[in-house]
């Protein structure tokens, strides 16, 4: 039995064009794409500006296929961790993936008023940063651009709420799925489909200088975040092998690249480690790193994984980094902790994804 396509997988020139190969007028398919991403369609039923016969074609070759929610878990903070059921293929019974709803400002009453979508991109990761979950259990596979845009759906639909930012930065390394996670970043900020502006997503990479010169050239509509977690190559490659292939140098002049042509500047992301990479040394590293990079540099601490041998370090040690940079002239932020509870936090996305548990 064939396969029904999948709509969600088709970016609008896509749609346009395999519907006017069915015999549609070419407007049918904006039509449809409306459909999907402006009036969020549950079936062809719903599209009531469609022929009836067109409907009941559409229903026998194609499908509205969205992730079936297997279990999610709220954080004492509001966070949301959603765990999704993805489909049986060729490798075997369906992965599961992580994504999480994130409650940012909050108004007079302590209701939140802006939220932030986390999305993973792959089954797993073959990064193997050693400081996160994510890269343990075994590679599963890489996310179809219907299951990376079904996360916002599935997210809005249960939260019933929109998002003002995309983050793509759960489980998986973007560019290491590259045609997927493009297509979905593009549906994400066309304006006839999700209509994020560029600086309302952004896509993090742990640093494949390849895929990021592609990512350039191509101009992709996001802002860009790099996972750095040390400007010692001698650490950062203990701490994410993919440095030795990847090294600091090369690394430096694309993200140089990168603000040059889009005039934007590069957030940095450093994950503080307990005696790792937390010390006034590597402040200094880091500053001598960044001071002819446009950037920003967003610490987190460490947030725990049982199974890992890391530790964060004490507040005092992180206020001492921060105001190390801060003196220095560095734009430096400190990430608020969410959802660390329900390891729904940077770094844990993963470890608890086989636990059978609905909180509510």
């Amino acid at each position: 039995m064939t396969t029904p396509i999948n709509f969600y997988d088709f970016n609008r020139e896509e749609m346009t064009n395999l519907l006017t190969e069915w015999g549609s007028p070419r407007h049918t398919g904006a039509q449809v794409y409306q459909w999907l991403y402006k009036k969020k369609a549950k079936g062809f039923g719903d599209m009531t500006d469609l022929p009836k016969a067109l409907r009941e074609d559409l229903s026998s070759k194609a499908a509205l296929s969205g992730l079936r929610l297997h279990t999610k878990q709220v954080s004492q903070d509001g966070t949301i961790k959603y765990l999704w059921q993805l489909p049986t293929d060729a490798m075997g019974p369906g992965a599961t993936v992580e994504s999480v709803l994130i409650p940012m400002a909050r108004d007079e009453e302590g209701q939140p008023g802006r939220f932030t979508a986390c999305l993973s991109t792959q089954a797993g990761c073959r990064m193997k940063c050693t400081f996160c979950a994510t890269g343990v259990p075994k590679f599963g596979r890489n996310l179809s651009t219907a299951e990376i845009i079904g996360q916002i759906l599935g997210m809005e639909q249960d939260s019933s709420t929109s998002f003002n930012n995309v983050v793509v930065m759960g489980m998986g390394e973007p560019m290491d799925n590259y045609e997927h996670t493009q297509k979905a970043m593009r549906i994400l900020n066309d304006p006839e489909g999700l209509g994020l502006g560029r600086r309302r997503i952004t896509v993090s990479t742990s640093g494949l200088i390849d895929h990021m010169t592609r990512f350039i050239k191509d101009d992709w509509p996001v802002s860009l975040a790099v996972s750095l977690h040390s400007a010692d190559p001698e650490i950062r490659s203990k701490l994410m092998p993919i440095n030795r292939s990847n090294p600091l140098d090369k690394l430096k002049k694309v993200m140089i690249d990168f603000t040059r042509k889009r005039r934007l500047p590069v957030t940095l992301e450093y994950i503080l480690l307990k005696d790792v990479n937390d010390r006034p040394e590597d402040a200094q590293k880091l500053y001598s790193y960044c001071k002819d990079l446009l950037c920003k540099v967003n610490l987190i601490r460490y947030n725990p994984v049982p199974t890992l041998p890391f530790n964060a370090p004490s507040e005092e040690r992180v206020d001492a980094f921060r105001e190390d940079l801060k003196k220095r002239g560095m734009r430096v932020f400190l990430r608020e902790r969410k959802g660390v509870d329900i390891a729904a936090a940077c770094g844990q996305l993963g470890f608890e994804n086989q636990v059978d548990r609905v909180t509510s």
